[in-house]
């Protein structure tokens, strides 16, 4: 199977797991494609009025560093100011089947312009699971938020 197929069969597995959550999910087919003027991401989900856009991206390693091209991000970003949602690198680690959820602003520009993302020295906190996500959409703040107050 061909790279492009096994990324379009991750972006699949990523829109099932949200579905299965309760999300309304639609993954851009045509994303990576020749359609340079259209602004869209991988994947999009939406649930109780909240917008999740996605830039998807696969590793076989806990600790690589993963380098997203500038375009991509400025599609992403520019869909979701567009649409008042929020922007997110989705990363699934193959092999363990679990995704992790990175907010852009995580991302690090590269002296050429391109973005990276250093998988190794993220920190607990700094990404969200599918969990995360639906108590987002949900409005549930975390227990530990309240014990903070």
């Amino acid at each position: 199977m061909s790279n492009r197929k096994r990324g379009f069969a991750h972006e699949r597995d990523l829109a099932r797991r949200l579905w299965e959550r309760g999300f309304a999910v639609m993954r851009a087919p045509a994303s990576g494609s020749k359609a340079k003027r259209v602004v869209y991401p991988d994947v999009v989900a939406i649930m109780n009025g909240q917008v999740f856009a996605f830039e998807v991206k696969t590793t076989r390693t806990e600790d690589k560093t993963l380098y997203i091209q500038r375009d991509q991000v400025q599609k992403l970003l520019e869909f979701v100011r567009r649409s008042g949602g929020a922007a997110f690198i989705a990363v699934k680690i193959v092999g363990r089947g679990e995704w992790m959820f990175v907010p852009v602003k995580e991302l690090v520009e590269t002296p050429g312009g391109n973005y990276k993302l250093s998988l190794g020295n993220l920190r607990e906190g700094s990404f969200l699971r599918i969990d995360n996500l639906v108590a987002m959409a949900l409005g549930v703040r975390p227990l530990r938020e309240f014990l903070k107050s």
